[in-house]
């Protein structure tokens, strides 16, 4: 049996006041220390009590929420009719905004569900990611990378040729495609359940049948077996990670050290709040060694040190 580790914890910041009307949709790491918060005013209902819209005939609210140094901004986008699921920083100072589908009408009409904003909420450009997107991560050197997954990776939404068939694709910060797994052969990436990045080394990411890790560099990935685990966010640091599985209410933190070409649990890890009570999260968010975590109204972060 495998030990526990209580790590206290204390949170960065509360949004009590933002969250009184608003709903939080996706929560972001920035590089160095940012935070951004995406919320919506209204729930946009489901196409035939199932299937997520893409555009809607009404008018949103979202706003961004974006702390920096102790300091908090709120941009307000009142009018949006763009179904938003992930937010992402990306160029300097702008923010990326996607929706998780986009409809594939014919080779002239293919839904751009990718679009960047300024501070100041003008829109910049937009461009397509995709349909069935389950994550969404831009690096340092501004790279998108989108992990898919089923419908995204078989197709839907008019996709009989899906871009998102390999599982993982990396574009430039314009929508060029410049990567994918189509011809990495050695897995089939059937859900891509989680993205990383750690600079000099890659792209990280978890997919799930296999319950393997992959790092993508320079067109070549090294594949890494997780015993087994299943997990949805995680921080790395050298031969260590930190990983989060949230999944059916179960929230559980394990710590991973890798030996060869494995990584195998040695020991469960759980991040106590100041009330005594063990973290909830109810998203969650990471870059490199850091994990973000949204639990009713705070926001918590954790940095995997050297030594945990």
């Amino acid at each position: 049996m495998i030990s526990i580790l209580k790590i206290p914890m204390n949170p960065i910041a509360n949004l009590k006041d933002e969250l009184k009307k608003m709903t939080p949709l996706s929560i972001a790491l920035g590089h160095d220390n940012e935070v951004f918060v995406l919320l919506r005013e209204e729930q946009i209902p489901l196409i035939g009590g199932s299937f997520p819209a893409t555009i809607t005939e009404k008018s949103y609210r979202y706003q961004v929420v974006h702390l920096k140094d102790g300091q908090k901004k709120v941009l307000d986008l009142p009018e949006e009719t763009w179904n938003y699921h992930y937010i992402q920083p990306i160029d300097d100072g702008h923010i990326l905004l996607v929706c998780a589908r986009s409809y594939y009408h014919d080779a002239q009409n293919i839904e751009e569900n990718a679009r960047v904003y300024d501070e100041n909420g003008c829109f910049i450009r937009s461009f397509c990611l995709g349909d069935g997107i389950e994550h969404v991560f831009v690096t340092k050197n501004q790279e998108i990378w989108t992990g898919y997954f089923d419908e995204g990776v078989f197709g839907n939404y008019g996709w009989k040729d899906p871009v998102g068939s390999s599982g993982l694709v990396g574009w430039d910060a314009s929508g060029g495609k410049m990567d994918s797994l189509e011809e990495d052969t050695e897995y089939y990436i059937f859900e891509c359940l989680a993205l990383n990045d750690v600079p000099n080394e890659g792209i990280w990411f978890f997919f799930s049948l296999e319950s393997m890790i992959g790092v993508r560099k320079e067109g070549l990935t090294k594949y890494y077996s997780t015993e087994d685990m299943s997990f949805k966010a995680f921080a790395v640091k050298g031969e260590t990670i930190i990983a989060y599985r949230g999944r059916w209410e179960q929230h559980a933190f394990f710590e991973l050290q890798r030996e060869g070409n494995e990584y195998k649990t040695v020991r469960k890890l759980e991040l106590m709040k100041p009330n005594g009570k063990p973290l909830e999260p109810q998203l969650v968010n990471n870059r490199e060694n850091k994990l973000l975590f949204l639990d009713g109204n705070e926001l918590y972060m954790y940095e995997l040190k050297s030594c945990v």
